[in-house]
């Protein structure tokens, strides 16, 4: 882990743009410059440098990082200009999830709550809802976190493997990412849309998400990008249990806009999908997140 003293902390950055950028220049495949984009980026975030340097030396260091990834790119292209390249490949698995197997990560993990049912009978208390059986499943299983099954698709039979630049893109228009936020959000963060919407200053209530939404005090929202995407559970017709729409607050049409609908949980759950792995120059990818070198 880098340090957080201020001083060793700007060296320990700097440091590691240098080996980046110089790595950049020897680098002789294009797995080569994936593992170095990776390691830039993982060392980065997870040193935190805005939450610990000055404005001005993060600033800094800002833009050596952002030199260095424009170098990593630069000879990534220079490499595939002189090295026959396979058409571009996306695969998606045709499994969908399992409680087991939803969360990134194999063992279970259980964040904040000793006693997950408790937790989970705490947060229907407050909201005035129960919460769906397979949804409660995975709360018992882990208090929300990251997962690779964030796509679905309205098409009936839709292919699973795309070969080539005109191909890649299609996959992108049939499969979606319906959980926006690539993860469930933490139990004890779990509120309605309306109480978010009621916080955000739109300058006029016909602006609003109330305006595109009768019911937002009805939807809770499990996963989210920002304030534009919201994957919600609507329980302004829950019978037997909630739906589960996508509310994208970005459309051009009005105030927002629901853009994905299945009508309960188990549903959505099974309809959920992943990329598939796939290997570029020895280096194995699940869509576009490096995994490490192929066994």
């Amino acid at each position: 882990m880098a340090p957080t003293d201020p001083t060793a902390l700007a060296e320990h950055l700097g440091r590691l743009v240098d080996e980046i950028t110089a790595g950049a220049d020897a680098a002789r495949t294009g797995g080569d410059i994936l593992r170095l984009r990776d390691r830039l980026n993982r060392e980065w975030d997870g040193a935190k440098p805005g939450a610990h340097l000055s404005g001005e030396t993060y600033a800094a260091l800002r833009r050596r990082s952002e030199a260095a990834h424009t170098r990593l790119t630069k000879r990534f292209v220079a490499l595939r200009d002189v090295s026959p390249q396979p058409k571009p490949l996306l695969l998606i698995d045709p499994e969908p999830p399992t409680v087991e197997t939803f969360f990134e990560g194999a063992a279970p993990v259980v964040d904040g709550a000793a006693e997950p049912e408790a937790a989970i009978r705490a947060v229907e208390t407050r909201l005035g809802v129960s919460l769906p059986a397979t949804l409660r499943a995975l709360y018992r299983r882990r208090n929300g976190g990251p997962t690779d099954f964030f796509l679905a698709t309205d098409v009936a039979d839709a292919p699973l493997r795309f070969e080539g630049d005109e191909a890649v893109s299609e996959a992108h228009e049939l499969w979606r990412t319906v959980l926006p936020g690539f993860g469930l959000i933490a139990l004890e963060r779990l509120e309605p849309l309306g109480a978010i919407s009621d916080g955000i200053d739109f300058g006029s209530e016909d602006e609003s998400w109330r305006a595109a939404l009768p019911g937002i005090d009805r939807l809770i929202p499990i996963s989210h990008h920002g304030f534009d995407l919201w994957l919600c559970l609507d329980y302004a017709d829950a019978v037997p249990e909630p739906s589960v729409v996508l509310f994208d607050a970005t459309s051009f049409e009005r105030s927002g806009d629901i853009t994905f609908r299945r009508p309960d949980f188990s549903t959505f759950f099974a309809g959920l999908r992943r990329h598939g792995i796939t290997v570029e120059d020895g280096v194995a990818l699940r869509g576009n997140r490096l995994l490490g070198e192929e066994a």
